[in-house]
């Protein structure tokens, strides 16, 4: 292996994923349960032939001191989300993986906020509390700040009246506000008060959830500058940190495949045609030095990463493709579009998300499982009217507002009937409530506008199995 190989990703991993091995009790428990020895990991072959790991075979099984590394004291925060069982998860986040958040939102608020130059107002919407995506990213602005970033930070939480009332208090003093926070809140706080957001210099950098090119145009459209750059996306989970961000040429590219379904085809492998909902995946800029991906035979993205609780091979369930900035370039000439080509690095390196195959719907930044809602449809005050099988899906209107929907089957010879409309709803709400910690602080914050709306369908209607495992994803 030469000096420069030494630099490459994959090499960089390989040694991650050597160390690992060593200093991590659960991972090496892990490894010998697989009867795989820790000496023979030695080459990136043997790394891509380590068993994926996941939240279910190797968070939940083990505690928090047999996966992490160092010492206790390296534990900055420790935070958690809700899994599928409404159970916390909790994860450890050290200086590591700070330095690597701050280093990437350094680089979005550079490009699209100038925020070393500029005072801001930053607002942080995403919930405190034990949840890790607001105590994270007031931490990493905080190290912006040490960095010469000009911020003040307030976390006024998701609701638009306290976000509102801030701006009010706080802003007049600054040259511009960035926002962060899930696309919904967003909506929500433009749509009750816009016209305040209007007076100031404002950028929305969302995360949770994919946006499309249809509700970024919208954003813009209320902030009073339909051509303006105000929008990002960034990318990440709980358990991985934040992985990648969108860039000016990213965005660039998006949008125009969002008018051209060839392009969108040779870009992103979907076409539409016209008046079809454009299926886009969220196309980001990532750094492979702080995480490294790999995507498996059945196109899952599996993540290796480093820090105080790190993974080797950790499978979120999004599926997606990764790509150099070289194949970004050769794909946009093919399609027609040299221009665009030329805001590509061609050493950079690129990842498109489709999205999580286990989520039902994605509702205010809040994954619905199927598990969430599967008590209600199968009641046993429901078993003569319902088969048990139903479809959940977050539909979006031509104003880009979100409504969770269930689609329920009935069985043979039972017809539609409000009563039953109305208990299945009540026993959803239960549910969600029940078993998801972050529904209900959405569900206590947006109330009626956050239940479900249910529909009962015939039975064996489009989009029913009976003679198999019934999908619930859609």
């Amino acid at each position: 292996m030469n000096s420069a190989d030494l630099h490459e990703p994959a090499h960089a991993a390989l040694r991650l994923v050597q160390s690992i091995a060593l200093s991590v009790p659960a991972y090496r428990r892990l490894l010998h349960e697989n009867g795989i020895e820790v000496d023979s990991i030695a080459t990136m072959t043997d790394l891509t032939q380590l068993p994926t790991t996941s939240k279910d075979n190797y968070r939940r099984p083990n505690t928090l001191v047999d996966l992490q590394s160092g010492q206790p004291e390296d534990v900055e925060t420790i935070a958690s989300s809700a899994g599928s069982s409404g159970t916390p998860t909790f994860w450890s986040r050290g200086q590591r993986s700070t330095e690597h958040g701050a280093a990437m939102f350094g680089d979005v608020l550079r490009e699209c906020a100038d925020t070393e130059h500029r005072a801001t107002l930053a607002l942080v919407t995403f919930p405190l509390g034990p949840y890790i995506g607001g105590a994270f990213m007031y931490a990493m602005l905080l190290e912006l700040r040490k960095r010469g970033h000009r911020l003040s930070i307030a976390t006024p939480g998701m609701d638009p009246d306290v976000i509102a009332n801030v701006v009010s208090e706080a802003a007049d003093g600054y040259q511009q506000i960035v926002i962060f926070a899930y696309p919904p809140i967003a909506r929500d706080l433009l749509d009750t008060h816009g016209d305040l957001l209007r007076r100031h210099d404002v950028v929305i950098i969302v995360g949770g959830e994919p946006v499309s090119e249809a509700w970024r145009s919208l954003v813009h459209d209320m902030l009073g500058d339909k051509d303006g750059d105000r929008v990002r996306v960034v990318y990440g989970a709980t358990d991985v940190g934040f992985v990648g961000y969108e860039t000016a040429a990213t965005i660039a590219i998006r949008a125009a495949a969002a008018h051209d379904s060839a392009m969108n085809r040779a870009i992103f492998g979907t076409e539409y045609a016209e008046g079809d909902v454009v299926q886009q995946p969220a196309f980001v800029q990532y750094q492979p030095e702080f995480t490294y991906i790999e995507v498996d035979s059945e196109g899952y993205l599996l993540f290796t990463v480093g820090g105080v609780l790190p993974l080797v091979r950790y499978r979120v369930n999004d599926r997606g493709e990764t790509l150099v900035g070289s194949a970004v370039r050769e794909r946009l000439a093919d399609a027609g579009h040299p221009a665009l080509a030329e805001g590509i690095d061609p050493n950079a390196h690129y990842l498109l998300v489709f999205g999580r195959t286990d989520v039902a719907a994605i509702y205010s930044a809040v994954n619905i499982y199927p598990d969430y809602l599967r008590p209600a449809v199968e009641h046993i005050s429901l078993a003569t009217r319902l088969t048990g099988r139903f479809i959940a899906r977050c539909e979006t209107d031509s104003e880009q507002r979100q409504t969770l929907t269930l689609d329920v089957e009935l069985r043979p010879q039972q017809q539609p009937d409000p009563e039953t409309v109305e208990q299945v709803r009540q026993l959803s709400i239960a549910s969600l409530r029940q078993l998801s910690a972050e529904y209900r602080i959405v569900h206590d914050q947006k109330g009626r506008e956050a239940e479900p709306v249910v529909h009962l369908r015939p039975f064996r209607s489009d989009g029913f199995v009976t003679g198999g495992k019934q999908k619930s994803v859609e």
